[in-house]
């Protein structure tokens, strides 16, 4: 009787371990398929008129991000850029994931969002206002 008590308790102790371990493994590899791309890409930011939607030329674009480094704190990247003629500005070498998209424009109401950044050169499309009347 004693000896099917002990063989007992050692099975359910390795179904229990099993289980455990079987757990672990498939947590770990849901964690590997979920980490996120930071792979560089471009993207292209195009800004117009919310009004009409002609193109806004020499808007003020900023991108900032933050970079992954081991053992130490996300490393905080900055990028300006203006718009051309056709409101457009291409960034190079960005890295994928969450973004911060800040634009300004004289005479304009300025726009401000986190983004995600999630495929190769991905467009933004940007429609800023007229500043509101004062009362």
């Amino acid at each position: 009787m004693r000896s099917s008590q002990h063989t007992l308790h050692f099975v359910a102790a390795w179904v229990a371990f099993s289980l455990l371990l079987l757990a672990s493994l498939s947590r770990s590899a849901h964690a590997q398929e979920n980490q996120p791309d930071n792979s560089p890409t471009s993207m292209v930011v195009i800004v117009k008129e919310s009004d009409g939607g002609q193109p806004i030329s020499q808007a003020h674009i900023t991108l900032e991000f933050f970079e992954a480094r081991s053992l130490r704190k996300p490393k905080k990247i900055s990028y300006n850029g203006k718009t051309d003629q056709a409101g457009r500005c291409k960034f190079t070498e960005i890295n994928k994931g969450a973004i911060v998209l800040t634009v300004t424009s004289p005479g304009h109401q300025s726009y401000g969002k986190e983004l995600q950044l999630a495929n190769e050169n991905q467009v933004f499309e940007v429609s800023l206002k007229k500043p509101q009347p004062l009362i």
